[in-house]
């Protein structure tokens, strides 16, 4: 693990797997002019670029016994050059790519966090997987052992999120008895669709002597419940223990710009605590044959935009994909209230592999439409990464070199003061008018998601 923590909210790419295993189960078909190797990011030596940092599932990693021993760029790296944080699983438990056998697929997830992971998520069940139906098994499961009826009577939430709670909570006895002092360090998953489904769970899990949280769900866009757990935090001395916080599962630009702020407000009780948050993607993305080209943050809004490939290239395109992200980069028209119209071009973004690699090299004509190659599919995933690396990069450079904050729109400039003057609030007069102001600035705190009540 790093021994420095970052002065802003670290971006962590949420890896594939089939990523993870280039160089080892997993490699090149055709000759480029890179090494193999070099696409490995968190490989201080690779030619292309390095970043220290990223997430790795157990859900993808250790999905069955097998997997779990398979060797991968986690397990071979450097642990003392980069920070890697692991997901458990529960995710891909409630899409049903993993069967959930109980104690035995806990003892799975975390062994092999332990073994790969600096910091590492509890097993919850994801409330998110509610609405498509996707907990309804373990609810019918858990309720005939006697779990969730009594419980569901007692705080007037639904059997379905309590089966979620109820879950979590036996699998969080599982971790805290069974893990290995010292082998990594846990984070407390918090889940909740609202703010009195988050406030319950929080009480419900506050209790396990863990080394950090984790948001899902609608906090990562929801900052109004975000921080009153935070607030709830400090409030039980938990938040000043804390070694790190993680916002699952977001990467754009607008909130990463407000996950520093949160780092920033947090570093006046905890000095050492860290703070980051991941997305899949950069490899998502490649995996449906698109490239990030450009990125954009300014006073009229904020995107990193992605192309698709094959649309865009040829079977004989002799563009570099940096030539090709150059071409695609599209003319930005704002029109605002008598005011003249604003046009001007975001700079594409040039990467290592973008200058080394040309259309025609990773893809190829099969039944007459254009596909991108499994070799391609690769090189896309490791040229958008070092997009994304180089946007948050900027972003956080403007962070602190711009003072005015006018390099972001109003509404992230807005929050960024509320988050600030919430904490404010309760240095300089209590709990109380902490939260008041938090209701008063609700609106505001939740632009980016709707929150029910």
């Amino acid at each position: 693990m790093l021994s420095t923590k970052s002065p802003y909210a670290v971006y962590m790419p949420a890896l594939s797997s089939n990523f993870a295993k280039i160089g080892y189960s997993q490699h090149l078909k055709h000759n480029f002019s890179f090494a193999e190797k070099d696409l490995n990011f968190l490989d201080p030596a690779s030619a292309l670029f390095h970043y220290p940092y990223a997430l790795y599932s157990a859900g993808q990693a250790a999905r069955t016994e097998g997997a779990a021993q398979q060797v991968s760029i986690v397990s071979q790296r450097d642990r003392d050059r980069t920070t890697v944080l692991g997901d458990s699983g529960g995710f891909q438990i409630q899409e049903g790519t993993i069967k959930f056998t109980g104690d035995a697929t806990c003892e799975r997830m975390l062994r092999w966090m332990e073994g790969h992971a600096d910091f590492s998520m509890s097993l919850d069940f994801p409330t998110g997987g509610i609405s498509p139906g996707n907990v309804a098994g373990h609810t019918a499961r858990l309720d005939a052992q006697g779990n969730i009826t009594a419980r569901s009577a007692a705080n007037g939430l639904s059997p379905d999120y309590n089966a979620c709670l109820a879950q979590s909570l036996l699998n969080l006895d599982y971790f805290v008895q069974n893990r290995i002092p010292g082998k990594t360090n846990l984070l407390n998953v918090i889940q909740g669709r609202t703010e009195r489904e988050s406030k319950v769970w929080y009480d419900a899990v506050k209790g396990y002597p863990l080394e950090g949280w984790a948001f899902a769900g609608t906090h990562q866009s929801a900052f109004s419940m975000a921080i009153a757990r935070l607030l709830d935090m400090y409030d039980d001395g938990l938040l000043q223990k804390a070694k790190w916080i993680h916002f699952l599962g977001i990467s754009t630009l607008e909130p990463a710009y407000l996950f520093t702020t949160i780092l920033r407000c947090l570093r006046r009780y905890n000095p050492k605590i860290g703070v980051s948050f991941d997305t899949s993607s950069p490899f998502k993305a490649a995996a449906n044959f698109s490239l990030y080209t450009s990125f954009r943050f300014d006073k009229y809004g904020c995107a990193m935009k992605p192309a698709s490939f094959t649309e865009n290239a040829s079977a004989d395109d002799t563009r570099t994909l940096n030539e090709l992200s150059r071409d695609l980069a599209e003319e930005i028209k704002i029109q605002r209230a008598g005011a003249p119209e604003l046009r001007f071009t975001p700079v594409p973004v040039a990467t290592a592999i973008g200058s080394k690699v040309i259309a025609a090299e990773i893809c190829e004509m099969r039944d007459n439409r254009l596909r991108v190659t499994t070799d391609g599919v690769w090189i896309l995933m490791n040229h958008n990464v070092e997009v994304f690396k180089k946007a948050f990069e900027a972003l956080n450079h403007s962070f602190d070199e711009n003072r005015l904050d006018d390099d972001v729109p109003v509404h992230v400039r807005a929050t960024k003061v509320a988050i600030e003057k919430i904490f404010e609030e309760r240095d300089s007069k209590g709990a109380t008018a902490a939260r008041d102001f938090l209701q008063n600035c609700r609106v505001l705190l939740d632009v980016f998601a709707e929150v029910r009540n």
